[in-house]
């Protein structure tokens, strides 16, 4: 199996919701707000796509997890400002810190004997641990199952054809083409819409190979018949 180069990947808001469990719009309240921006390719107007990096995920993912504990935005944000300016030279310091939120603040655990006051505001009282450890394996478990070539069988009609789909590394999402016709080949943001685009190119690929026929010029197709239970 290749080695997935973290670094080098770049997700589209779609893959980012199935990562992490956000929603779109709060992706891009996030984004405009400057909780978490998208660092690969932020907005740039209408119909513009935004790709997060890995990292960027796992800071939406560790804000995530500071809100279902009961955080809430504006304390969450305080403490990224305070994070950001104590440390300029990193675009995620999410990434990077071991927080406890208990009592009336988030904490920075700096050490074994240390943890830093991020927020210095009253607020609600809560208590939770945040292991960015945690948050990466997880979503290194999703990306690999994201990121990771396979084939896949799709059925139309009577017929079932090989698919094989990879992560699109440069726009994000998936692209697919399908084994036994030549030059069939689609795109999705996700899986689903993949699979979805996938049986309307193969529709309209044999109508393609169908309307050479009739001209007398025949193409090559491989398939393979499903097998049909018997009628009572």
């Amino acid at each position: 199996m290749s080695v997935i180069d973290l670094t080098k990947e770049a997700f589209n808001a779609r893959q980012v919701s199935e990562l992490t469990g956000i929603t779109r719009k709060q992706a891009i309240y996030w984004d405009k707000s400057g909780l978490v921006k998208p660092s690969v390719a932020p907005a740039a107007g209408r119909g513009s796509r935004r790709l997060y990096s890995y990292a960027d995920i796992v800071a939406l993912k560790a804000v995530k997890s500071m809100r279902d504990g009961g955080l809430s935005l504006q304390k969450i944000r305080r403490c990224v400002l305070y994070l950001r300016s104590h440390m300029p030279d990193v675009s995620q310091p999410l990434t990077f810190c071991s927080l406890i939120a208990a009592g009336e603040t988030i904490y920075l655990l700096q050490d074994e004997d240390t943890m830093v006051d991020t927020v210095r505001k009253q607020g609600q009282r809560v208590f939770l641990q945040l292991s960015i450890a945690a948050i990466d394996r997880e979503l290194r478990q999703n990306v690999l199952h994201m990121s990771t070539k396979r084939t896949q069988q799709v059925t139309l009609g009577d017929f079932a054809y090989q698919v094989e789909i990879e992560p699109d590394t440069e726009a994000g999402g998936y692209v697919a083409e399908v084994a036994g016709l030549p030059g069939c080949l689609t795109q999705g943001d996700t899986l689903e819409e993949l699979l979805e685009n996938v049986r309307d190119a193969i529709e309209t690929y044999l109508e393609a190979v169908q309307d050479l026929a009739d001209r007398g010029i025949h193409l090559p197709v491989e398939r393979r018949r499903m097998e049909r239970a018997g009628r009572a």
